[in-house]
């Protein structure tokens, strides 16, 4: 006989039909919600929570990936927000964001040099004026 516990990274790992599998595999998940009759700002309250947590696993050596929740579908009929809310029985006030996947690294990707960077996407002060950097 097998216990199957509903709410577990595998069930959630499936909220939407591509880039959320690798969770099951994942050592944490971490689901990201705000309430929106607690703030109007929700969604960038919860951004930033993501990002702190992405900061968190990195000054720990350990690697992260977000996984957008909001405004993706599960499938034809239910959004991925709806699925997990269902998985996780979330209260009806709370709103999911993302899922924060952590773990260990497999590999460490060298940074792309800064004569790569799309330096014509920065401006200095105003929209006309590039941003000076150093070839």
């Amino acid at each position: 006989m097998s216990i199957s516990r509903r709410g577990g990274l595998g069930d959630i790992s499936r909220a939407k039909p591509h880039g959320a599998a690798f969770l099951k595999n994942a050592p944490l998940g971490i689901v990201v919600c705000g309430d929106p009759q607690i703030s109007d700002v929700w969604i960038e309250n919860s951004s930033i929570a993501s990002i702190y947590i992405h900061l968190a696993a990195a000054s720990l050596d350990l690697g992260s990936c977000w996984i957008q929740i909001r405004e993706r579908l599960h499938d034809d009929s239910k959004s991925a927000e709806a699925y997990i809310t269902d998985v996780l029985n979330l209260p009806a006030n709370l709103r999911v964001l993302s899922i924060i996947a952590i773990g260990y690294p497999d590999e460490s990707k060298a940074s792309h040099p800064a004569d790569t960077l799309a330096w014509d996407r920065v401006f200095f002060n105003n929209h006309a004026t590039p941003y000076p950097h150093k070839r």
